[in-house]
């Protein structure tokens, strides 16, 4: 006996988040192909950047 509810979650996002975040990852994805094209000419040191792409995508 008793009363029973139940809650169904989704792991869907709003499309206004969707959207930003493609926004954002076309504008990372220009900037590392000029950043490649700029390195090319250049020398430099190896950098580990990998948790900074991530942090700008999801925050």
């Amino acid at each position: 006996m008793g009363y029973w509810r139940t809650v169904k979650f989704s792991g869907a996002m709003p499309a206004t988040r969707i959207k930003e975040l493609l926004e954002r990852i076309e504008k990372l994805s220009q900037a590392v192909k000029f950043a490649r094209e700029e390195a090319n000419n250049t020398e430099a040191e190896q950098q580990h950047i990998s948790a900074r792409m991530f942090q700008y995508l999801l925050g």
